[in-house]
């Protein structure tokens, strides 16, 4: 089964929907426990969009369709950054790299998302924690994304 499908099966407590045309392009819609995800977008989008408005069920309320309010952008930022880290979240990227992960094709392909995806969620990552961060027990480098064990070497007596 595709991450997607995984996706839809783990949240069956919400009504999620593969529709053919969505209003002004949309590929995804949130409202009252409803999902409507665009039909025509590969599975792999499909997740992706699935993230955000999972996060937009879960972080947001209202109607926020009027992106020139500046509150509604700010809900959509703040669904999409929760959306980000869901579907990629630093310990896959760990579990990614034990796997011998070394790209960021070999990371999207394990991960099931697109490339151009990955590299948002890096972006955002590079935001929240600058260039690097220590995460348990490991050091990931966003630029380039490299992960490295860490290890705390205690000098010893002379």
């Amino acid at each position: 089964m595709s991450l997607y499908e995984n996706l839809v099966i783990e949240h069956d407590y919400l009504k999620i929907r593969d529709v053919h045309a969505l209003p002004s392009g949309y590929e995804g819609f949130y409202s009252d426990g409803y999902i409507l995800i665009d039909k025509s977008i590969p599975n792999f989008r499909k997740a992706e969009v699935l993230f955000e408005e999972l996060a937009h069920h879960k972080l947001t309320w209202g109607n926020i369709l009027d992106q020139e309010d500046f509150n509604n952008r700010k809900f959509e930022n703040y669904a999409r950054r929760a959306g980000y880290q869901a579907a990629l979240p630093l310990r896959i990227i760990i579990e990614a790299y034990h796997y011998g992960i070394s790209n960021l094709y070999e990371l999207a392909e394990y991960v099931e998302l697109s490339e151009e995806y990955i590299i948002l969620v890096i972006e955002f990552y590079k935001k929240k924690y600058g260039l690097s961060t220590y995460f348990n027990g490991y050091v990931i480098k966003f630029e380039p994304l490299q992960v490295f064990e860490y290890k705390n070497v205690e000098q010893g007596e002379k």
